[in-house]
């Protein structure tokens, strides 16, 4: 990131939210998109993200899963969290995939 542009942009004038809106995020907007997907797809493959449907008790979802299967016999809710949550984290991956072969070309 060039320290010079912000610099020129404070010298200018600009304050500080502008600053960031305008300059720094615009140059570090690749990077950070990247860091956020990584991190997602990273919390949703360790299964360790609190389902925060019923706030009273926010269960694993992965426990979630099992409970639904164990207790209730419920396969169809169970494929279904299972399967949002694996389309949620492909959807993810393929932006970021997506992302890292337009910085390679």
């Amino acid at each position: 990131m060039d320290r010079g542009t912000m610099e020129s942009a404070r010298n200018l004038g600009a304050g500080r939210l502008r600053i960031l809106f305008e300059i720094v995020v615009p140059q570090v907007w690749h990077t950070l998109l990247t860091g956020l997907i990584l991190s997602f797809v990273t919390m949703m493959s360790v299964l360790s993200v609190p389902l925060m449907i019923n706030a009273q008790s926010p269960t694993l979802l992965s426990a979630n899963i099992a409970f639904l299967i164990n207790a209730y016999g419920d396969y169809g809710v169970a494929n279904a969290l299972g399967a949002i949550s694996l389309l949620m984290t492909a959807v993810f991956a393929v932006i970021y995939l997506r992302i890292s072969m337009r910085e390679k070309a």
